[in-house]
């Protein structure tokens, strides 16, 4: 009865905000200062028989006027709430995405296809060759932060020094050398090298207010998003919701046409379907799960394919049985991967053998021939060679958010052979601190991996030697070396790619199980939401997003 009680609580609290907040249209609000909140402490293509829309357009309802499109919140219903600071930006960005971009803006956003398009700069210049790599920037003019002071040169300046300092990824911080203001709206960085993810790697960096910053102090920072986006935070309930209002300074004038913006951090699952279902809300960060639960309904659904889930061993511990190979390979062996992608995947899955997926350029058809697929026989055998004919006892760390059925499967695998795995579900404040700090001895996480138009984006963010994610997990032998010739390379190279992730393979590094997919469930009247259209996969085209009557 109690676990029943909890959700229907849940959604009763949930039902008080909305009607407090309304969802209604109106006209344009006048200008809005920021109220101030207490400080909180602190892929490869597949095919389904859904009748599901893969294409990111809006529904058949008549292209409306400008006029028409004001007005309305927008309200959404997220997985998982931030696992680090929203308005301190260098303090680590695990899961705050989803709520910064609208609010924070970077210099540059990254579409579908890996080009860059402007955003708080309106162009730029690449110089990737001879003694001097460097971008010059020409940076919008006019741009004000939501405190009213100006976006400019010193700003980018003040933000690029604490990103540098403060070691915010450092995979490509590490090979910024320098930076020059020129003037007031230009500013020149400078690389110790070139690397081709240096240029969608401006995707990353959200900017803040430095006298916002100078006035409030790190404490207010964390909570509290200053930037120069379209909407401008009110609220911030950790692990609840985020509350933002239109900015009617924007610099994109007349825009953006919502009056507001909702977030609801919604963990359990159920709850997050019946939120949706009753009205609460016009988008459900959802899953392949719910997809088929949404199948002849109004709501439209969207998908994106996207990289696997996998489980990341904590190999570089001598003392774990995971730095031996063979049991790396032995747990592959142990996992029916095509069992998993059929019952977890919904029509929408598949099953991963290796590290990318085919929709990358890392994806090597020569290997397929080669895959562990499932064979407990096999499992065994190079346990044993292992030393470890009886198994041994392990622990397995779960995603927040993510679904756990497929986890509770593996499980089951691998109990089949002899490996007792423990399954741990942390809370997502905790979450960044398993995945970038050294692993506990005798442990594997579980979490998907982001595909980026540019792979070598992929391999920067999980597996640099100089990235802050997986610090126990091994690499090949030569590896590092490698990837920094992948980088180095003037753009992308396939052959190059296919071998680092032919050395992942061959290794077994990681244990990749089911490519994945994005899914967004909307109501008919959420129009441009741009949803699938950019690098990242869960990016809006938030100024664009409106709302039909």
């Amino acid at each position: 009865m109690k676990k029943l009680i909890i959700p229907v609580v849940v959604i009763l609290v949930l039902a008080f905000i909305l009607t407090s907040c309304g969802g209604g249209t109106s006209a344009p609000p006048s200008s809005t200062a920021p109220q101030t909140t207490a400080p909180v402490t602190s892929s490869p293509g597949t095919t389904t028989s859904l009748p599901i829309s893969t294409s990111p357009g809006s529904s058949s309802t008549p292209v409306s006027s400008p006029a028409s499109k004001y007005g309305g919140t927008l309200r959404i219903i997220e997985v998982s709430a931030p696992g680090a600071p929203i308005g301190a930006e260098w303090e680590g960005n695990l899961g705050t995405y989803n709520t910064q971009q609208w609010c924070l803006e970077r210099l540059l956003k990254e579409k579908l296809d890996g080009t860059m398009q402007p955003e708080l700069a309106e162009s730029w210049e690449v110089t990737s060759t001879g003694d001097s790599p460097n971008i010059l920037f020409h940076l919008r003019k006019g741009v004000k932060f939501h405190d009213g002071t100006d976006f400019n040169a010193k700003a980018v300046a003040w933000n690029l020094d604490i990103f540098k300092r403060t070691g915010m990824f450092t995979a490509t911080t590490n090979f910024w050398k320098s930076w020059d203001v020129i003037d007031d709206y230009t500013i020149r960085v400078n690389f110790t090298s070139w690397r081709n993810t240096l240029l969608r790697a401006w995707e990353n960096y959200f900017f803040v207010s430095p006298t916002a910053y100078e006035k409030n102090g790190i404490e207010w920072m964390r909570t509290h998003m200053v930037g120069t986006g379209p909407f401008m935070q009110t609220d911030y309930k950790r692990d609840v919701s985020m509350t933002a209002v239109r900015f009617n300074d924007y610099w994109d004038k007349g825009k953006p046409y919502l009056d507001g913006v909702i977030l609801y951090y919604v963990a359990d699952e159920l709850t997050r379907e019946a939120l949706m279902k009753s009205g609460g809300a016009e988008m459900l960060n959802a899953t392949a799960k719910q997809a088929q639960r949404f199948q002849g309904t109004d709501f439209k659904i969207l998908i994106r394919n996207s990289g696997p889930s996998a489980m990341f061993p904590d190999s570089k511990n001598a003392d774990s049985p995971w730095s031996n190979i063979k049991v790396r390979m032995a747990a592959e062996y142990a996992i029916d991967k095509e069992s998993l992608a059929k019952t977890f995947g919904y029509g929408l899955g598949s099953p991963a053998y290796q590290m990318s997926s085919s929709a990358t350029m890392a994806y090597d058809p020569a290997l397929e021939s080669q895959y562990r697929k499932y064979d407990p026989a096999k499992a065994k055998q190079l346990l044993a060679e292992a030393g470890y004919p009886n198994g041994f006892k392990t622990k397995i760390l779960v995603n927040p958010g993510l679904d756990r059925d497929p986890v509770v499967a593996i499980q089951a695998y691998f109990a089949k052979v002899g490996i007792q795995a423990e399954l741990e579900f942390p809370e997502p404040a905790s979450w960044q601190a398993i995945t970038t700090q050294p692993a506990k001895v005798n442990s594997l996480i579980y979490m998907p991996i982001n595909e980026w138009s540019n792979y070598n984006t992929t391999l920067n963010v999980f597996f640099s030697d100089l990235g802050f994610y997986l610090p126990s997990l091994k690499k090949p032998e030569g590896w590092s070396a490698l990837f920094n010739k992948s980088l180095s390379a003037p753009a992308p190279d396939r052959e190059l790619l296919k071998q680092v992730g032919d050395a992942f393979f061959n290794e077994a590094i990681f244990i990749p199980l089911v490519y994945g997919t994005f899914v967004y469930i909307l109501t008919p009247n959420v129009q441009d939401s741009g949803l699938t259209r950019f690098g990242t996969s869960n990016a809006w085209d938030y100024a664009n997003v409106w709302l039909s009557k």
